[in-house]
């Protein structure tokens, strides 16, 4: 499997923020923007309201994976950016996994 590409400079996070397209359900929110490459990159936020360190670590986790192994359902040339609301640390990974699916298929007809 390939390597995900992650986002941590605070001024890419806001680029997306600012310009991007977003969709979101009650526990997950993704944002997207158009970059010039052909590449996928990622950005994960998740605040303290999710919980402690520990807890906010472990949602970061299953969301890498998810994205990792879902790698094709993002469309390629986009950065995305997937902020964790209070509620997502109670989600498992299944359950990730399939919000997930329906916030990249709501997102692609939004952007496509």
């Amino acid at each position: 499997m390939s390597k995900l590409k992650v986002i941590k400079k605070s001024n890419e996070f806001n680029k997306i923020f600012a310009r991007g397209r977003s969709v979101a359900d009650d526990r997950f929110v993704l944002i997207a923007r158009k970059t010039g490459t052909d590449s996928i990159r990622f950005g994960f936020s998740v605040s303290k309201k999710v919980g402690k360190a520990v807890t906010r670590n472990k949602v970061k986790r299953l969301l890498k994976e998810v994205c990792r192994l879902d790698m094709q359902i993002f469309v390629p040339g986009y950065d995305y950016m997937i902020i964790a609301r209070k509620g997502s640390a109670d989600c498992e990974f299944n359950n990730i996994k399939a919000r997930m699916a329906r916030l990249v298929y709501r997102l692609r007809k939004k952007i496509l």
